[in-house]
């Protein structure tokens, strides 16, 4: 074989294995640079799509928050207006019970300050005076004990819209200055009035009885 055939050879095995070769080279080149590119952008679509679930689920905790958040507060003021409804109507009753007592004879009928068991004023459906005055002179809290109550109150009667003065102009938790009533310089949470009428000195006299928390 001549010089020149063999050189052809070698020049045709070159070009045969393009491993060897620089369009190879360039060729594998470009073939990675695309591959960089695809695996560059199916990174950021895969990082685009974490930061929208992330955002979503951010959006959603917030909201879920702000529904609890709204349901406690709701669930706390209804609590609070029951509670409140419950010790009203504990004051009510309390002073319904009070005023049934006042205008009844008492436990017992004919009792004294070292008899008594329960508080009457009235004998025979009429205001006994004597009774009146052993109840004025008790000290407050014995009366709280025998009116069975823990509630503050004031009773006084009145006629014609003006109070009676019955040994007194009344008793209770605050004092009647020239037997007016003031019921604004009362400090409470619930406030119950119960009014009962009875016969004193042949006229029907209203006794009027304030029970306060």
């Amino acid at each position: 074989m001549s010089l020149n055939k063999k050189q052809q050879t070698i020049r045709n095995q070159r070009f045969l294995c393009p491993k060897n070769s620089k369009v190879f080279v360039k060729s594998r080149i470009f073939e990675l640079s695309k591959s960089f590119h695809f695996l560059r952008h199916k990174t950021f679509s895969f990082e685009v799509s974490i930061n929208r679930k992330s955002q979503i689920w951010i959006t959603d905790f917030i909201i879920g928050l702000m529904i609890f958040s709204i349901g406690i507060i709701l669930a706390s003021r209804f609590i609070i207006n029951a509670m409140s409804n419950d010790e009203f109507s504990n004051v009510r009753i309390s002073a319904e019970t009070m005023s049934g007592y006042l205008v009844s004879e008492g436990v017992p009928s004919n009792w004294t300050n070292e008899t008594v068991v329960r508080i009457g004023l009235t004998t025979n459906k009429r205001l006994n005076t004597t009774k009146v005055s052993l109840f004025y002179n008790m000290t407050y809290e014995d009366t709280k004990l025998y009116l069975s109550t823990d509630y503050d109150y004031l009773l006084f009667f009145q006629q014609n819209n003006s109070i009676v003065n019955i040994t007194k102009c009344g008793y209770g938790g605050i004092s009647l200055t020239n037997c007016t009533v003031n019921i604004s310089s009362l400090d409470y949470e619930n406030l119950v009035k119960a009014s009962r009428f009875t016969i004193y000195n042949n006229s029907i006299i209203e006794m009027v009885l304030y029970v306060w928390q």
